[in-house]
């Protein structure tokens, strides 16, 4: 109950930024104008190619969150999520590596889970919140059928953390969603205010 009147029921994560970085800080501005607060900046092939640029976009991602008073997380990068004072959302793979949680207490913790033991691992590190999924195919994953609603629930119903459900998700699907036991949903293409590319992965 708690969890459902503190955590927002829709879940940005961005896409890439690709070669316009403008682009990208404005479609985040529009984003947040339309009610988003709560995203995931991520950017993995960004921070890889390019650590200095990638760090430059999120510290003004960060600054475009805090002005609505929306909370920001870092995908997988713990070390720049507490020099900035934002959440973190930990890849699957990092589930497992973890013995404590990684961030103090009042610093979302969010992960991607994929699994019952992700989301054991999730729940021991006492994490604010899991993304499960792919629930329904989506783009991002050809020829996955994804777990379906009905292994939602399942995953739901042996954890004790705000599940946000992902994979083929539109803002439409809010309310089927919640019926199913999830928070809400996360997304790119589903929340993100212009067309995006197909390859983008959301693991």
């Amino acid at each position: 109950v708690v969890a459902a009147l503190r955590d927002p029921e829709h879940y940005l994560i961005t896409p890439e930024p690709g070669s316009d970085d403008a682009r990208w800080l404005s479609s985040l501005r529009a984003a947040l104008d339309a009610g988003i607060r709560r995203v995931q900046l991520r950017g993995h092939a960004t921070a890889a190619a390019a650590p200095e640029r990638w760090r430059r976009l999120v510290e003004q991602a960060v600054r475009c969150a805090r002005d609505v008073d929306a909370q920001a997380l870092i995908n997988s990068d713990i070390a720049l999520a507490r020099t900035l004072g934002v959440g973190v959302h930990l890849r699957a793979r990092q589930l497992q590596a973890l013995s404590a949680r990684p961030l103090a207490e009042g610093a979302l913790v969010i992960a991607s889970c994929h699994s019952h033991d992700d989301l054991a691992a999730a729940q021991a590190l006492h994490c604010d919140a899991a993304v499960l999924g792919p629930v329904l195919p989506t783009l991002s994953h050809p020829g996955e059928a994804g777990i379906g609603w009905h292994g939602f629930v399942e995953h739901r119903e042996r954890v004790a953390i705000p599940l946000y459900a992902i994979g083929g998700m539109h803002r439409g699907d809010v309310a089927h969603a919640r019926t199913n036991g999830a928070q809400g949903i996360a997304a790119i293409r589903g929340l993100w205010p212009i067309e995006i590319r197909d390859s983008l992965s959301l693991s």
